[in-house]
């Protein structure tokens, strides 16, 4: 038995636009890296660095893309063992995206269910992050640095 994180929120602009923020590494550093390697591509491995926050640089292994639909990916963001995660975007009402992430692979322990509980605080800023990037232009990352982690 493993244990998942999962988080979802409604961003206010259509799938192609979400998606190109995710995998556009010009973008993503907008609300989630403080840099990229390059931008995300089946059977790719980028490095996204989070020095603004004191995290390092972690390798990103691409494993699916759907256009405007999906992204999976594995990495080892809380440490351990490489962890799989996936983003679904739906489209909902025309003009907005439901975005679904789900981080999954850590067994139903202790170190397991913090590693999730961490992942999902993580996840949950992401979203936050981009809908505050693609629907105002606002940075909430802007000015952060590791002491408040």
């Amino acid at each position: 038995m493993t244990i998942e994180a999962r988080v979802k929120d409604r961003i206010l602009k259509p799938p192609a636009e979400v998606f190109a923020a995710i995998v556009d590494s010009d973008q993503l550093v907008n609300f989630f890296p403080s840099s990229a390697s390059g931008p995300l591509r089946a059977g790719e491995t980028v490095t996204w660095n989070f020095a603004d926050v004191g995290g390092g640089s972690i390798s990103v292994r691409v494993k699916e893309i759907r256009q405007d639909r999906h992204i999976m990916f594995e990495w080892s963001a809380s440490g351990g063992q490489p962890a799989r995660v996936d983003i679904d975007l739906q489209p909902q009402d025309g003009n907005s995206t439901l975005v679904t992430i789900v981080e999954s692979g850590w067994p139903m322990d202790k170190e397991g269910v913090e590693r999730a509980l961490r992942q999902t605080q993580g996840w949950t800023d992401f979203l936050c992050c981009m809908k505050a990037y693609l629907q105002f232009g606002v940075h909430l990352r802007e000015g952060r640095t590791k002491d408040i982690h």
